[in-house]
């Protein structure tokens, strides 16, 4: 019997991975940032094997939340702050899922890299 590939994984800076996580799974991982069990979580396409495909949130020092997307190349790296981890989590999701509105729910500024 063939294995079916997840589409999805997350990651947790602990190295914990959990494969196509549900929204409330999504949810309970940013409670583990919240909590400060964790510092981030990331979420990649699977099916992109260059893993350049992915969001993640990261609990900032001032207990806000910065989301970071990237699809693909470096000039395709972007970052959004917010306080409401809800709304994180909404934009976590709508992404994992690839349900509309992800991109226009928060202002999106491009992440340059130096160099």
């Amino acid at each position: 019997m063939e294995t079916q590939q997840p589409v999805l994984r997350a990651i947790m800076e602990s190295g914990d991975k959990w494969d196509d996580p549900s929204e409330d799974l999504l949810f309970i991982l940013l409670e583990d940032i919240r909590d400060k069990h964790e510092l981030f979580m990331i979420v990649e396409r699977v099916r992109d094997a260059s893993g350049q495909t992915f969001i993640q949130a990261i609990r900032t020092e001032d207990a806000q939340y910065r989301l970071e997307y990237r699809d693909g190349s470096a000039d395709r790296h972007f970052f959004a702050i917010t306080a409401d981890m809800r709304e994180a989590h909404d934009i976590l999701t709508k992404w994992s899922f690839e349900l509309p509105g992800w991109d226009t729910a928060i202002k999106w500024q491009s992440l340059k890299m130096p160099g």
